[in-house]
């Protein structure tokens, strides 16, 4: 599953999640969105089985309309499974 982190400053404005906006996310292959926040701030999440990266750009513009130029990506750089059971067996 490819993801994708935005990143930005409470002067850009708030994130558009409506139905125009999730039609074109959808269309680029991601399936879920995560928001996360606080006062300095947001993250908004990309996630998707067909989600190309490499079309991140799209979905920055689908999301921050007025000012995709002012959103930090980070992209994915490693994905690491986390399971007890793994942890069980080396004791």
């Amino acid at each position: 599953m490819a993801m994708a982190m935005l990143i930005g400053g409470r002067d850009i404005g708030q994130p558009v999640v409506g139905p125009v906006a999730v039609g074109r996310l959808a269309a680029l292959g991601i399936t879920r969105i995560s928001l996360l926040g606080d006062q300095s701030g947001f993250g908004v999440v990309l996630e998707g089985w067909a989600f190309d990266p490499a079309r991140i750009d799209e979905a920055v513009r689908a999301m921050f309309p007025d000012r995709s130029d002012a959103v930090r990506l980070f992209r994915e750089i490693e994905q690491v499974a986390v399971s007890l059971a793994a942890f069980e067996r080396s004791k």
